[in-house]
């Protein structure tokens, strides 16, 4: 640029600069300006864009997924795909719908999670996943996402047979603990709706002869799932114990109180405590004893010396897992005795009344102080 076309400057031009005298006062000449570098704007600019860009990306997917009028159908159809990427991403789609059925597609008032292509198309995908013999990590994730899927749908008569295999020493464990857990959600809301009982409605009917409990019959019927739950009370797993605990509560009859009974003794914490809480959701006192004594136990510090062989990450990790448990099990032994408290011997009121009150005041979770607080106070009202 020519010195004519210049705007007019104070200061003499930048090649001068070096030139130029110090100012008076400062003791160093101001360092040259430089332009930033490419991998400066790139962090500048770039990175952020890609954030947001994923943002949206995220956003678009589940806005797709929830407001999915067709494109159900299309998961459907793409279950059967041999792309195995998409076959799992319909799956996914799928289960996202199921979660919240009252925005999903459907015909006719028809819930997804009775359509009987739905029901079809998961429940061979899983079956074939099974029949595979899967040892890869991401198969037997994927086998453990669709066993679960499966508690969500209505139809027993397909649905039970597969979480039937599922369930079976066959499968990878975890498998089994998901088809368990899908079980529990079925037999669940069997049981709900065999007692009329709503936890979120006032009106629901309370004392167990209002809902008639214990139930004479079960609440599935199909006879390998009965079979399987048999076997799961008796594992080696304690895991596979106290969620085939869960899920026997549920189905209630005749066998499952006496397979909740016997598990009252077992070696598990957790698998006594969901007999005893299972045994008072079906209306029973036999738990009583183990409800009080697992309420005890549950407010007593961590026992450090019996983790000691452990690595310090393994100790915390344990304890972690303690002070997660242990108010779990004393919030849910404490809604059984309320819901039990009028079929209580009187003797056994008052011993479980002052251990309510020593919960108030001293149990470690302050969570479970605040319930053992309000229990309390239901359990002496007149």
């Amino acid at each position: 640029m020519s010195s004519e076309t210049q705007p007019p400057s104070s200061t003499p031009p930048s090649e001068n600069l070096t030139s130029r005298a110090p100012l008076q006062g400062r003791a160093e000449e101001l360092p040259p300006v430089t332009p930033p570098s490419a991998g400066y704007i790139i962090q500048l600019f770039l990175i952020p864009a890609l954030i947001v860009a994923a943002v949206v990306a995220v956003w678009a997917l589940f806005g797709k997924l929830a407001d999915s009028e067709t494109d159900w159908r299309q998961m459907v159809a793409d279950l059967g795909s041999s792309n195995e990427h998409r076959r799992w991403r319909s799956a996914l789609g799928l289960a996202q719908l199921l979660r919240n059925s009252d925005r999903a597609p459907v015909e006719g008032e028809l819930p997804l999670s009775e359509q009987p292509i739905v029901i079809e198309g998961l429940t061979e995908l899983l079956k074939q996943s099974l029949s595979g013999n899967a040892t890869d990590d991401e198969d037997i994730r994927h086998q453990e996402f669709l066993a679960r899927t499966l508690g969500s749908l209505d139809a027993d008569d397909k649905v039970l047979p597969v979480l039937a295999i599922a369930m079976s020493k066959d499968q990878d464990i975890d498998v089994r603990k998901s088809a368990l857990m899908a079980v529990s959600m079925i037999a669940g809301r069997h049981f709900e709706k065999a007692t009329e009982f709503n936890p979120a409605s006032e009106d629901s009917p309370v004392t167990a002869a209002e809902r008639g409990l214990p139930l004479s019959q079960p609440t599935i019927t199909d006879e390998q799932v009965l079979q399987q739950l048999k076997q799961a009370v008796q594992d080696e797993d304690p895991v596979i114990r106290h969620l085939a605990g869960f899920a026997v509560a549920s189905v209630s009859g005749d066998d499952s109180i006496a397979m909740l009974k016997v598990m009252l003794d077992d070696a598990d914490s957790k698998a006594r405590a969901n007999a005893a809480i299972g045994l008072a959701r079906n209306g029973l006192t036999d738990g009583v004893d183990q409800l009080q004594a697992l309420l005890a136990s549950s407010g007593e510090p961590f026992d450090m010396s019996s983790v000691q062989s452990l690595s310090p990450e393994e100790q915390l990790m344990e304890k972690n897992r303690f002070e997660v448990e242990q108010p779990m099990i004393a919030r849910n032994c404490l809604r059984a005795i309320l819901e039990l408290w009028p079929q209580i011997p009187s003797e056994k009121q008052a011993e479980l009344s002052k251990l309510v009150d020593e919960l108030a005041r001293s149990h470690f979770a302050a969570d479970v102080r605040a319930m053992a607080a309000e229990t309390a106070k239901q359990i002496k009202a007149p």
